[in-house]
């Protein structure tokens, strides 16, 4: 069995140090933790004490010490596709996309839900929960039943058919909730603090974060720890853009990788505090948001996490942007078309920044660049395509499959 590297519980803003326990902020100072490591272990061991697939194969710098409480449906080990003609078309000299829709539930959340219902199982817990716009409250509510637990998921009324129906079917105990993710977060933060079930939120706790680092560990490990030179992550309260920089962060600091990719926060229009308060060198203010069709970047007050982001981004010229949701759509035909990667718009959100940002002159194009799709479209709710059908003898269907293919060449 491959053990935990995981030593202590670091506050990110006095530096206080916590042993490992189920903690959500600073007993001093009420910052928020971040795991820290043996990484001279890592350092000695080298890509070594990584085996076998999936998340789980990077156990030694996750936070679940026992095998039996490491829940997995399979998640981990997805896609780092090149995408020559979308390279091409954005104007780009080499683009690859880390394609976590191939997850169990088709959305990056699964890479959280294992580590926060594995420790969920490792600190003694029988029910989880969770408020989510859609992809969370589905992963969350899957890990918790291969994982024997009872889960309350309070779901977003207007979150997609296809992630309600797949919540509905898994969760132990399923709420919708009236207005925007927001409006929700506050109230059940209260309940956490009295710990009548595991926290599986993205606003504090440090054992869910975790599990999304081994986004960077992945590209890391599949580019042959020559990392991109720049990193695209969607970004609603943070949790995927702040995992993933600290998996590089960890990956560099270990001497695995050389140096650190350049990050760059992407958010919806319509819910873009951070890149707000980047943009215009500010502190974060919240706003209030209505609907975007990028649903799991739909939080208008990304909270202290938020400021973690904007802090990273500063310290680290890091770069955050928006796109507005027409500009989403547009991207996830793109890629579709382009690449015959159909992707949620939350998931392509990043591609639809990435356009904008390169017709701006703010991106080197003769950088690598990679950008994280974090959902499938199987997800996604849309109108869909004309049902009304034709009926063919061979002539016309001879005559519909000649005039479709004309001017596009025919084999030899």
């Amino acid at each position: 069995m491959v053990e935990s590297l995981a030593r202590d519980l670091v506050c990110i803003d006095c530096g206080a140090v916590s042993p490992l326990g189920y903690r959500l902020e600073c007993d001093k100072c009420r910052g928020l933790l971040e795991l820290r490591y043996d990484l001279d272990r890592l350092r000695a061991k080298g890509p070594a004490l990584f085996a076998g697939p999936g998340l789980w194969r990077y156990a030694a710098v996750l936070p679940v010490g026992d095998a039996a409480h490491r829940v997995t449906l399979g998640e981990g080990g997805t896609p780092l596709l090149e995408c020559p003609r979308l390279a091409r078309q954005l104007g780009v000299r080499r683009l690859l996309l880390k394609y976590d829709g191939s997850n169990p539930t088709g959305t990056v959340k699964d890479r959280t839900s294992a580590t926060a219902v594995g420790a969920a199982l490792q600190f003694g817990y029988t029910a989880t929960s969770v408020v989510s716009s859609g992809n969370a409250g589905s992963s969350i509510a899957a890990y918790s039943a291969r994982a024997g637990l009872r889960s309350l998921i309070f779901a977003y009324e207007r979150a997609s058919a296809p992630k309600l129906l797949h919540m509905s079917a898994t969760a132990s105990d399923l709420i919708i909730y009236k207005g925007v993710y927001d409006d929700l977060i506050t109230l059940w933060d209260r309940l956490v603090e009295e710990r009548l079930f595991f926290d599986c939120g993205a606003s504090r706790n440090p054992y869910k974060h975790e599990g999304k680092k081994t986004l960077a560990y992945e590209i890391a490990e599949q580019s042959g720890w020559a990392p991109p030179d720049v990193v695209v992550a969607p970004v609603a309260v943070g949790e995927t853009f702040i995992a993933t920089a600290r998996g590089f962060r960890e990956l560099r600091d270990a001497g695995l990788i050389a140096r650190l990719p350049r990050m760059v926060a992407a958010q919806a229009t319509r819910a873009n505090a951070i890149a707000r308060a980047f943009r215009d060198g500010t502190a974060i203010t919240p706003i209030k948001i209505g609907y975007t069709v990028a649903e799991g970047l739909a939080a208008g007050s990304p909270g202290r996490k938020g400021d973690w982001v904007l802090r990273l981004l500063r310290e680290h010229d890091g770069l955050a942007a928006d796109a507005e949701d027409q500009e989403i759509l547009d991207a996830q035909r793109l890629v579709a078309r382009a690449e015959g990667i159909w992707a949620g718009p939350t998931g392509v959100a990043t591609v639809a920044v990435l356009k904008r940002l390169l017709e701006g002159r703010q991106l080197d194009p003769a950088q690598t660049i990679c950008a994280i799709i974090s959902e499938t479209g199987l997800k996604t709710e849309a109108a869909l395509p004309s049902r009304e059908g034709t009926a063919f003898d061979l002539d016309s269907l001879r005559r519909l499959v000649v005039e479709r293919l004309s001017g596009r060449g025919r084999p030899g």
